[in-house]
């Protein structure tokens, strides 16, 4: 029995030794496979899961108080630019407008005076220096004949005083003339300051009508609605927000150990949990944060303390998705995603050229929010100038 122990020993420590061994090999290969995995690919490629989909929200906001009287989208609904979203009750606009209609009206009625104003006053100062004239020709008529006794001293006095109360009234006249003048001087009854007054007038009113029909500025998915009918609102307050479902980006914030080799134009695969690894977004490197997440809080880090611990940073980074992707697969502010930058270029900029300045958003449904004002106000001027000044100017373009 005891010589059987013994033969029977040398065989388990050499099984022991080959699985030693083994599992020696099966390290060294899978360290193998790790450095060439390293060397080939993962040196020149950064990952990170801490990245979310990023983009534009539109908050739509009235610009003028009013109650809402129709809602005509809610949230997850698709609307386009221009489309009208809420309606506003636009009795007090109305009236407004038609005040100021009344009032520009009454502004060219009142120029058109002050015109005729001074061509009357003009006609009176030839009057007056008539009179003046001729009662100091019967002055210098009555001294030649005072000393023939033709004419009494009485007579005399009277006329000397004639002259002297037609001299003042001339006098008086032509201030008068001036003060006119200077009312209406160097204008016409289309620009008199009290006319380009009314004008405005009109034409705040207009628009103020106009903004109680709220549209979209852009075009996108609504969301966050709070707006209810029958809702005061006041301007700037949020009725709801539209998400441009074209206007969307990546925002990946990698470890700043990440970024040594990142560059701006390096191609990015992007994979999200919406999609799967099926649906390959390929991005591209268009920009990284001028500061840390922690840098911009609300209650900054205080390094200058007793008691710091090192953390490890990171920095957003911006990554573009083509449109014609976005269009095919549509993505949703906040979605969680994987972003694979590849590092093999690195002969390209860390910081991004300037841009040209010019606008990178835009809408045009709050630019046409005056139209038809002028068309308004030339008629108003027009049913209210008269015919006689409608000839003068008319004598004075030709």
């Amino acid at each position: 029995m005891i010589e059987t122990a013994e033969t029977s020993a040398p065989p388990a420590k050499a099984k022991h030794k080959k699985a030693i061994t083994i599992a020696i090999g099966i390290f060294v290969l899978l360290g193998i496979a790790y450095f060439c995995y390293w060397f080939f690919w993962q040196r020149f490629h950064e990952y990170t899961n801490d990245a979310y989909v990023d983009g534009n929200m539109v908050v739509v906001t009235p610009q003028v108080p009013g109650i809402v009287i129709s809602l005509t989208a809610l949230s997850t609904d698709f609307v386009t630019e221009g489309r009208v979203l809420v309606e506003l009750d636009k009795t007090d606009a109305r009236i407004a407008l038609d005040k100021s209609i009344a009032e520009l009206g009454n502004a060219v009625r009142q120029v058109q005076e002050m015109f005729e104003n001074v061509n009357t006053l003009q006609a009176t100062i030839a009057m007056k220096k008539a009179l003046f004239v001729r009662a100091a020709q019967d002055y210098e008529r009555r001294i030649s004949l005072i000393e023939e006794g033709a004419v009494s001293t009485e007579d005399l006095e009277h006329s000397a005083a004639d002259v002297q109360a037609t001299f003042a009234d001339l006098v008086s006249i032509e201030h008068a003339f001036i003060a006119a003048l200077a009312q209406v001087e160097g204008t016409t009854p289309l620009n008199h300051p009290l006319v380009e007054q009314g004008k405005d007038k009109v034409r705040n009113a207009f628009v103020f009508l106009q903004r109680c029909t709220i549209t979209a500025p852009a075009t996108g998915i609504v969301a966050q609605r709070t707006v209810q009918v029958g809702e005061h609102v006041d301007p700037g307050q949020s009725l709801l927000a539209i998400v441009p479902l074209d206007q969307m980006w990546i925002t990946a914030n990698y470890k700043e150990v990440q970024l040594a080799k990142m560059r701006i134009g390096q191609k990015v695969k992007v994979t999200t949990d919406t999609y799967g690894g099926s649906v390959v977004f390929h991005g591209i490197v268009v920009g990284m944060g001028g500061g840390t997440g922690s840098v911009f809080s609300v209650l900054p880090p205080q390094n200058a303390t007793g008691n710091w611990i090192k953390i490890v940073q990171r920095i957003p980074v911006k990554i573009d998705i083509p449109e014609s992707m976005l269009q095919k697969y549509p993505l949703r502010l906040g979605l969680s995603v994987e972003t694979t930058v590849d590092l093999h270029q690195l002969d390209l900029p860390m910081v991004p050229e300037a841009k040209p300045d010019k606008p990178i958003y835009e809408t045009t449904v709050f630019a046409c929010q005056e139209e038809g004002a002028e068309i308004l106000i030339a008629k108003i001027i027009e049913d209210n100038l008269s015919l006689h000044f409608v000839e003068d100017m008319t004598q004075e373009v030709e």
